[in-house]
């Protein structure tokens, strides 16, 4: 009897391991399916942040490489309207009117007249525009380079030598203003007294 005790005891015991083991398993699966499920959304959503920025990155680079897009960034500021804001040009400011004119006695066709104003407005536009347009890029490219190399010249040569120049005349100057006061200031002085003399004594007399 004792024996089938133990041994029913034993299998009550083995039979009751397995449900212990899955019970333990069930509930530690639950969480781990979350986390699971936490780490997987913070990946995706990383992925996505990450895409997003390659995306913008893109068209950064894209808006950076377009040629009209940097163009228009750099010529932001420049006024399209007054290209003449220091007024260099004001003697080839000429209108119809500056070049022809009929006096009010003798006077032609009033369509004659209006025909011959589009015709000088309108050739003197289009004839500078497309000359302009010909030469502006490789003259403005040719100043461009004139004035750089003036302005390396006049900041790296000019300005130093005038510079220099100051400093050794100045010292120069200090001792000739010296040498004059020594030598001719009281020379000059004495004639202008004489010579004060001279005129004050008529007046005196008088």
């Amino acid at each position: 009897m004792s024996d089938s005790k133990s041994g029913s005891k034993s299998d009550l015991n083995e039979s009751t391991l397995p449900l212990l083991d899955g019970a333990e398993k069930g509930g530690d699966t639950p969480e781990k399916e979350v986390q699971e499920m936490e780490m997987e959304e913070k990946a995706t959503k990383e992925e996505g942040e990450k895409g997003d920025e390659n995306k913008k990155e893109k068209k950064e680079k894209k808006c950076k490489e377009s040629g009209p897009g940097c163009l228009l960034r750099y010529t932001d500021t420049l006024d399209l309207t007054n290209r003449d804001k220091g007024t260099i040009n004001n003697s080839v400011l000429i209108n119809y009117e500056d070049i022809l004119a009929e006096p009010s006695s003798t006077q032609g066709v009033d369509g004659v007249w209006r025909l011959s104003y589009l015709l000088f407005s309108l050739s003197r536009l289009w004839i500078y525009r497309i000359i302009s347009t010909l030469i502006s890029l490789p003259l403005a490219l040719v100043w461009g380079v004139v004035f750089s190399l003036l302005t390396v010249m006049y900041v790296w040569v000019v300005t130093p030598s005038v510079r220099v120049l100051s400093i050794l005349l100045g010292t120069v100057k200090q001792v000739w203003s010296e040498v004059l006061g020594a030598s001719l200031e009281p020379v000059c002085i004495a004639v202008g007294q004489i010579f004060n003399r001279r005129s004050q004594a008529p007046a005196l007399s008088a």
